[in-house]
C-alpha cells in the first residue's frame, strides 16, 4: 500500500499539492472527480493541485473509452484537479506537462523515458503509462488528468506485449528489484508518486506564473520521441494516413510528411485493414492534433534514419 503519512509529510504539508486522498478501490479515478463534480462544494472540495489515488482502479479509461484495470497495488492510479490560469486553447498541454514531469521522475530512476505524443510515457517503444484529461461538464473551469504508471507487473500481468513496468526496466538494467509484497515495492511507489506530483507541480507553477505554457513549451517538444518514426495515424472515419513524423510544432500538433493514405477500412486494430487499400501520394506535410487522430501506431519501416 502506499504510504499515507510519507505523502502527507511530502507533498501536503509543504504545499506541493492542496488536498491528497488515497482510496483502496475505484472504478476510475477521473470517473470518481467526474461525479464529484456534480456536488455544489466541488470547487472547495478539490482545489487546484489536488490529488485522489486508488489502489486499484477496476474499470480505467483511456483515450476513446478504451479500458484496462490492472492487479491491486501494483500501478498508479491518480487524478490531479486543475484550474489552470492558462488560456483554453493550451490546456491539450497540459496532458503533456504531466507526461515530462513522469518522464523526469523516471529519469531519476534510470528510466530512460520519452513522450509518446499525444498522451503516453514509452520506454524504447514500450508503453509504461498513459494519461487522460476531462473537462467535467459541471465544472468546465477545472480540468482532471488522469494517469497511470505500471510500476510492479510482470510481464504476465501487462495488458499487452508492447507495454512495460518500472520493475521490468530495472530488472532490464540489471538492477535488483523488490518482491511485490514487500515494503521496498511500496516504498518505490509511494516515492514514484510523490516524484512525479513534486515535479509537475514545479512545471504548473511555471505555468501559473505566466499564464502560458511557453516557459515549457521546448522541453515538452524536446521530451516526444515521435518524430523520426514511421507511423500510421487512424483518423476518424475510417481513413487513415502513413508517413514520417517530423515534429511537434508550437501548437502541439504533430506533422506528418504523408506518403500514402487508406480511404476506407476493414480492421485498424488489426493493422490498418488490408495492404491493398492503400495507396501512394506524393510526399506532403500535414499537421494533425490529439483531436483529430483516433490513434497513433507504428508503421512498417519504424523510425526514420
Amino acid at each position: 500500500m502506499l504510504d499515507e503519512a510519507q505523502l502527507t509529510h511530502r507533498l501536503v504539508e509543504p504545499g506541493v499539492v492542496s488536498r491528497l486522498v488515497r482510496v483502496e478501490t475505484t472504478d476510475s479515478t477521473n470517473a470518481e472527480l467526474l461525479r464529484a463534480a456534480a456536488a455544489p462544494d466541488f470547487a472547495a472540495q478539490w482545489p487546484h493541485m489536488a490529488v485522489l489515488t486508488a489502489e486499484e482502479q477496476t474499470a480505467g479509461r483511456g483515450r476513446l473509452g478504451r479500458g484496462w484495470a490492472s492487479p491491486k497495488s501494483s500501478t498508479l492510479s491518480t487524478s490531479i484537479l486543475l484550474r489552470p490560469s492558462l488560456p483554453r486553447q493550451q490546456w491539450h498541454w497540459l496532458t503533456l506537462t504531466a507526461g515530462l514531469a513522469l518522464v523526469r521522475a523516471l529519469g531519476a530512476r534510470d528510466v530512460a523515458a520519452a513522450l509518446k505524443w499525444p498522451n503516453d510515457v514509452h520506454v524504447d517503444g514500450r508503453k509504461i503509462a498513459g494519461l487522460l484529461a476531462v473537462v467535467p461538464p459541471d465544472d468546465p473551469s477545472a480540468v482532471i488528468i488522469g494517469c497511470g504508471i505500471n510500476v510492479l507487473q510482470s510481464a504476465e500481468q501487462l495488458p499487452t506485449q508492447t507495454a512495460t513496468s518500472v520493475v521490468l526496466e530495472a530488472q532490464r538494467a540489471g538492477h535488483p528489484t523488490p518482491d511485490v509484497e514487500s515494503a521496498e515495492a511500496a516504498a518505490l511507489r509511494t516515492d514514484l508518486l510523490a516524484d512525479w506530483l513534486d515535479s509537475f507541480a514545479q512545471l504548473m507553477r511555471r505555468i501559473q506564473q505566466h499564464a502560458d505554457v511557453q516557459p515549457l513549451r521546448a522541453d515538452i517538444i524536446a521530451a516526444v520521441s515521435t518524430p523520426g518514426e514511421q507511423v500510421r495515424v487512424e483518423l476518424p472515419g475510417g481513413t487513415a494516413v502513413r508517413g514520417r513524423a517530423v515534429r511537434v510544432d508550437t501548437h502541439g500538433a504533430l506533422e506528418v510528411e504523408v506518403t500514402a493514405r487508406r480511404r476506407t477500412v476493414l480492421d485498424p486494430e488489426a493493422g490498418g485493414g488490408h495492404e491493398g487499400l492503400w495507396e501512394s501520394s506524393r510526399a506532403v506535410r500535414e499537421s494533425y492534433t490529439a483531436g483529430d487522430v483516433v490513434h497513433l501506431r507504428p508503421a512498417a519501416g519504424g523510425r526514420a534514419r
